[in-house]
């Protein structure tokens, strides 16, 4: 039991690094922006940035569809292998913008695969009861992935294509893990086929099914909260430091900042296990999950208030800081009930097949997001301070909050309706094995 659980726990950990590996891939060049265009004379870099933005964003729809629809695993040593090859032409022929345009082309599409096979796999492991904790793992490691690629980016700033070579390196080693790493059984972990041995899932992904699928009122507002809630996360991400950094804050050097920033937002970390096991607690014990979007609804609305009071508190007096630091990490807990929350509850109203082509959509919309962040705040910066505009954010917050409100009426019903379709799909399994057993 104790090798199981072990194994267990490695392979979860190896899909927790994948996630970490994306991030980093993505955020890996932006320190070294400035060296990398005098380094080739071409000032308009942040356009090939853009670009891996772009291509990401396309593929992870054929990924998503790819997972739900193929052996995961196969998936797996593709996307590992097509992004690590252009990852190693970078760090050993820096002196070719060609290389390095195709290259990080080549890295977005492999590495556009890791958010639908995570949402895809994750739920195979996660027990029905014990949801939200495990997708808190998967939410700790978003978060940290990006800020891993800017440190590490930040870390070979005196030779900018060893980090490339580093993740290169790291993508080997995540590559030889995957010998030992364990795909679950598709849909093995829902109630419905507990008591069925010798367990196979036959069902596959369509693209007729694609409309149906995509017709869950409780998908939609997730989504739609998802879009909101990125807004403001998005601004606080980009500025949170230079506002720590400048007179509006408490004018400190901008590493003392980073550290700061890294510290007051680490309630989010501390939250995810916290509001996930939560969740499962109140599914458990009321056998329904419209707890959990009560949960995040609160948790989401509460944050806006502690960052606002926090933002509204902040002056040049230590104990202010003292205040704002205290409420800020407040808010950055309360507001991690939605992640785990939200990967959970796709679980619950989807079908196994599906999850990889929602979970492509579900991080196509948090792109959108901080999309609309980046290109509102650097607007909104022109003509208002940091603090202006951190409060206006918080109104997405809020409307991200009512969007959890309004799926609390069809999860339910929608959640019933996939146990009934599994259900049959149990029956029919079984009367397969004892119309094999009688044939034998």
């Amino acid at each position: 039991m104790n090798i199981i659980r072990r194994t267990h726990f490695l392979s979860l950990f190896y899909l927790f690094s994948l996630i970490l590996l994306n991030g980093i891939g993505t955020t890996l060049p932006i320190p070294n922006l400035t060296q990398i265009a005098e380094h080739y004379n071409f000032p308009l870099i942040g356009l090939v940035e853009a670009m891996f933005v772009v291509i990401s964003t396309l593929f992870l729809f054929i990924w998503g569809y790819s997972v739900d629809k193929l052996e995961r695993k196969r998936i797996l040593w593709l996307a590992n292998g097509i992004w690590i090859f252009p990852a190693m032409s970078i760090f050993l022929f820096p002196a070719s913008l060609l290389i390095y345009i195709f290259g990080r082309m080549g890295m977005a599409v492999g590495l556009s695969a890791f958010s639908p096979i995570a949402y895809s796999i994750l739920a195979d492991y996660a027990k029905y009861e014990n949801r939200g904790l495990t997708s808190s793992g998967l939410n700790i490691a978003w978060v940290g992935s990006s800020a891993a690629g800017i440190l590490v980016g930040g870390f070979f700033s005196y030779k900018w294509n060893l980090s490339f070579g580093f993740i290169g390196i790291l993508g080997i080693i995540i590559l030889c893990w995957q010998f030992f790493f364990q795909d679950p059984k598709r849909g093995r972990q829902e109630p419905a086929f507990d008591g069925i041995t010798e367990y196979h899932y036959p069902w596959r992904i369509e693209i007729k099914q694609l409309p149906a699928a995509l017709k869950s009122r409780t998908i939609l507002w997730l989504l739609i909260q998802g879009v909101f809630a990125l807004i403001p996360g998005t601004i606080f991400t980009l500025w949170l430091v230079s506002f720590l950094s400048s007179s509006e804050g408490i004018n400190v050097e901008i590493q003392v900042a980073s550290v700061i920033a890294i510290i007051i937002a680490s309630g989010r970390a501390v939250g995810y296990p916290f509001f996930g096991r939560l969740g499962d607690y109140y599914v458990k014990k009321h056998n329904e999950s419209q707890v959990r979007s009560k949960i995040a609804s609160i948790g989401m609305a509460g944050q806006s208030f502690f960052f606002l009071f926090a933002f509204l508190s902040i002056d040049s007096y230590l104990a202010s800081f003292i205040i704002f630091s205290l409420l800020f990490w407040i808010g950055s807990f309360i507001g991690a009930a939605s992640g785990p929350n939200r990967t959970s509850l796709l679980f619950d109203v989807s079908l196994p097949e599906h999850r990889g082509s929602l979970g492509a959509l579900f991080s196509l919309t948090d792109q959108f997001g901080e999309v609309i962040g980046i290109v509102l705040s650097t607007l909104l910066l022109q003509s208002y301070g940091f603090n202006e505009v951190f409060i206006m954010a918080l109104v997405f917050y809020l409307i991200a909050a009512l969007a959890w409100a309004l799926s609390i009426p069809h999860i339910n019903s929608e959640k019933l309706k996939i146990q009934n379709i599994l259900d049959h799909r149990a029956d029919l399994i079984s009367s397969m094995k004892i119309e094999e057993n009688s044939n034998g």
